[in-house]
């Protein structure tokens, strides 16, 4: 039986940092090893599927950029087009490790598996993740039943969807959760179950694309704000001042809009559009008050604030600052 061709493909993060001792489980750094170190310490790779490397970057994911992105997606929806590949490992940081997978989920072009995967403890730590977590992200890469279901994330066994998951503990391996929707399913051993998919627009059904010319200065800018008790409105007015193009509002409850931040907004003479988005964690963002819809305030429904920002990011790039159309697009994605 012919075996599948992966391509995996190395952006640094945990699973390729070392520490000083098998013990040390925080505090450590990226010393060398990259992408190629790790396969090689899997030789049963080598059972599952054809494998090449491909060492994009080799950062920790909180140094991750636009324009990261950017290469990562025109490098994928370039390799898709070879008819001998049959899918996709990226092995990543966790840190913002779902920011990246919503943003491929949103900009890819192919029914080609694609699963992102890292560790929460370094390679030379006793009782590394990284390592099984590699082995099953190449299960469910060579899977055909990870066709067509847009961008996965799969650590600990379990199977994620893009759009849904969130790193939820700090140190856990079991860090990676979908609190709005459950995950989608989960692996063991040589078995892989699905138990539901998204039905949100992703990959080929999205409206957004890449071009190899887009540049990261190119796209607008949107900046998170969060709200806390004992506000007084000036960071949302120094974010105003700077004029972005859109400003996404992390705030308490069912994204409750305080009232200094509302007098803030309305006296504003620069309109970006404003996304509404729950610091809770879980949940929808729904329509709210009258006064929030008269503003133009968007709700941002399960979206995380950090993927809010993403999604309104690619809807300003792709339409402008069309209203109509944002709310539409968050009513959808």
């Amino acid at each position: 039986m012919t075996k599948p061709h992966i391509v995996i493909i190395g952006t640094g993060g945990t699973i390729v940092s070392s520490g000083t001792s098998g013990a040390q489980m925080t505090g450590y750094s990226i010393q060398g090893l990259d992408v190629r170190s790790i396969i090689s310490a899997v030789p049963a790779l080598a059972e599952i599927a054809n494998i090449d490397a491909l060492p994009l970057l080799n950062i920790g994911s909180s140094n991750i950029k636009l324009s990261d992105w950017l290469k990562l997606t025109c490098t994928i929806n370039k390799l898709a087009e070879d008819p001998n590949i049959h899918g996709f490992v990226i092995t990543h940081g966790t840190d913002t490790m779902e920011e990246t997978a919503f943003f491929l989920n949103l900009t890819l072009k192919t029914e080609k598996p694609v699963v992102l995967t890292g560790s929460m403890r370094p390679a030379t730590a006793i009782s590394a993740d990284g390592p099984l977590n590699l082995l099953n992200a190449v299960r469910l890469a060579s899977s055909k039943q990870a066709r067509g279901k847009g961008v996965l994330v799969s650590l600990n066994g379990q199977i994620h969807g893009a759009r849904d998951v969130s790193k939820t503990n700090t140190v856990s391996v079991e860090t990676f959760c979908s609190p709005s929707s459950g995950q989608l399913g989960y692996i063991i051993g040589e078995d892989i179950d699905f138990l539901t998919q998204s039905v949100k627009p992703h990959t080929l059904s999205s409206e957004f694309h890449i071009s190899e010319n887009f540049k990261p200065e190119d796209f607008p800018r949107v900046e998170i704000i969060l709200s806390h008790a004992d506000e007084d409105g000036h960071q949302l007015e120094r974010c105003l001042a700077s004029r972005p193009d859109g400003i996404i509002l992390e705030l308490t409850g069912n994204s409750t809009v305080p009232a200094v931040a509302e007098k803030v907004l309305q006296g504003s003479e620069h309109k970006p559009a404003v996304v509404r988005a729950s610091r809770t964690g879980s949940g929808p963002v729904t329509k709210g008050k009258v006064e929030w819809q008269e503003m133009q305030l968007i709700p941002g429904g399960t979206l995380s604030a950090q993927k809010c920002r993403i999604l309104l990011q690619l809807a300003l790039h792709r339409f402008g600052r069309n209203q109509k159309v944002l709310e539409k697009i968050f009513q959808t994605y």
